[in-house]
């Protein structure tokens, strides 16, 4: 049986990648132990590995996956697949290098384009929508600006990488180390370039976002199983904790659509028991009634760069605690709202947010269900004696109109998934790195 180990730097990577070897079929497992014992699972073929590296220090996050590769490796794991994002976000070069490292193989072939969602790579440029992705809304990230977009100056050794615009002129000599960046302007191009790496066994080790990792899940001829119909349901809950420009486009296209939009302010974000005061109660039940009389509620963050860099200054509190304190929020919200007694389908929008709802449930265990447009993904999770539905998807990934069309179709969109026998995520002895 192939094996595969995809390590994802936040949750809904992980999701969002998970979910393309589960849909198609094969026995995946997404998991946080990144001190997982491989063995405990005969009859897993793809596990998924959140490491929760995005925002760490690049070498933290390089011996964190480092460890985790090594420990693949020896395990025997054949497969390795770095999982990136498509916005060129996080420790991309600290990670890619890890992986190259401890795999013990000098090839890493790096795919980074997405071609389905305008992500494309030419002459070893990222691009988003055609615009270079430094100049996109990823270069103004007031958390994490995307600051080059040539992706080999992200690299601090720049000698072991190579910029491929065809597969074939690939120039690698066993022994040596390389990181090839390959261009991809489209989903053919990307397929192509990976399905001719593969058939020349340098495919092993390989990096890139959730739409190659599509490609590799019919490549590998990993099993397929069982799949059966679901309704996704409302009441919908939308919370988003994304300071992306994306996110919040789609957010304001829903508004100008009719559907609620409460913003919350910096005090109501971040004061500590807020949601324990007089208004903070009065808030969660307007939530409430929302929720009940309309089917939607959308909840926002304040995003205003001078807003947020007022408050840093004034309470004198550094970025990453207010990262921190944004989501812890959100989480709070969301475990009050689902534990009033209502059905709701719960949208949650930033990897932040969603491992901070996922630890403060206490979630033990994910089933995926399916993936209702590219980048969102539809899930059973098991928190706290009950089953919530949850929609994911990264601050970055959809058009303007991506939320009106999931709350129109909701009742009618029907979801595939697969086999109970093989829905089991985060399983009980992992569970102790989720909320741990």
């Amino acid at each position: 049986m192939k094996k595969l180990l995809v390590i994802a730097d936040d949750f809904t990577g992980a999701l969002d990648t998970g979910i393309q070897f589960a849909s198609y079929g094969a026995r995946t497992e997404i998991l946080t132990d990144i001190e997982i014992n491989f063995k405990d699972y005969p009859f897993t073929e793809v596990f998924i590995v959140d490491t929760e590296t995005r925002h760490l220090k690049s070498k933290k996050a390089y011996e964190t996956v480092y460890l985790l590769t090594q420990n693949a490796v020896n395990a025997g794991i054949e497969y390795l697949y770095k999982k990136t994002d498509s916005g060129m976000r996080g420790n991309i070069a600290a990670e890619l290098t890890a992986v190259l490292d401890a795999s013990g193989s000098g090839f890493l072939a790096f795919l980074p384009a997405f071609p389905e969602m305008n992500r494309t790579v030419e002459g070893g440029v990222s691009y988003v929508d055609g615009v270079p992705i430094e100049k996109s809304v990823f270069g103004q990230d007031p958390f994490e600006p995307v600051t080059h977009s040539r992706i080999r100056e992200m690299f601090e050794n720049q000698k072991i990488v190579k910029e491929y615009s065809d597969p074939e002129k690939v120039e690698w000599v066993p022994g040596e180390k390389q990181i090839a960046i390959f261009d991809s302007v489209t989903d053919d191009d990307l397929k192509e370039t990976a399905v001719y790496l593969q058939q020349r066994g340098l495919l092993k080790v390989a990096a890139g976002c959730a739409g190659c990792a599509s490609v590799i899940a019919e490549m590998l001829n990993l099993s397929r199983h069982e799949i059966r119909l679901e309704k996704v349901m409302p009441p919908l809950l939308i919370v988003c904790g994304s300071m992306n420009e994306i996110s919040k486009k789609q957010l304001a296209y829903a508004q100008s659509k009719g559907y609620t939009r409460i913003t919350l302010s910096m005090r109501q974000q971040l004061e500590d028991g807020y949601l324990n005061s007089e208004s903070g109660t009065s808030l969660l039940k307007e939530m409430i009634q929302i929720c009940r009389t309309e089917g939607v509620c959308m909840i926002d963050t304040t995003s205003e760069r001078q807003v947020i860099r007022e408050y840093m200054k004034n309470e004198g509190v550094k970025l990453e605690k207010v990262r921190t304190e944004i989501a812890e929020r959100l989480a709070e919200i969301m475990e009050e709202l689902t534990a009033q007694g209502l059905e709701l389908t719960v949208m949650v929008i930033g990897g932040d947010t969603l491992i901070h709802f996922v630890r403060k449930m206490k979630c033990r265990q994910i089933s995926l269900l399916c993936e209702l447009e590219k980048g969102v993904v539809y899930s059973r999770m098991k928190m706290q004696g009950k089953s919530i539905r949850v929609i994911s998807k990264s601050g970055g990934f959809g058009d303007e109109a991506l939320l009106v069309r999931l709350i129109e179709g909701m009742n009618a969109r029907k979801s595939e998934r697969r086999n109970e026998n093989a829905d089991t995520i985060l399983p009980e002895d992992a569970r102790q790195s989720i909320w741990g």
